[in-house]
């Protein structure tokens, strides 16, 4: 039997949980969206030896900020590909 292939996921850090359920709820909804998009667009970027959306803050190629541009919002994960999820540490809103 062969075990389910399993697609990339998104876990949040406390903070980064905190402040997404803090925001209104319309910037709530496109942040999860957008998290959502992460997983299935950047794991597959990962996936085929690309790098993921947004700006490297390390030379290895873990640590990213991206700009989520639409609601002024800004997003630091880590790139944890050997269990395929994007670890969210911290989002910033500009509202």
């Amino acid at each position: 039997m062969n075990a389910p292939k399993r697609g990339w996921t998104v876990f949040c850090s406390e903070v980064a949980g905190e402040v997404l359920h803090s925001l209104p709820k319309p910037i709530e909804s496109r942040l999860t969206d957008y998290l959502c998009e992460l997983a299935r667009l950047g794991g597959a970027l990962v996936d085929s030896g690309a790098s993921p959306p947004g700006k490297p803050l390390d030379a290895v190629g873990i640590e990213y900020t991206v700009s989520v541009d639409d609601v002024d919002a800004c997003i630091e994960y880590m790139v944890i590909a050997d269990i395929k999820e994007f670890y969210i540490a911290d989002i910033v809103w500009a509202g």
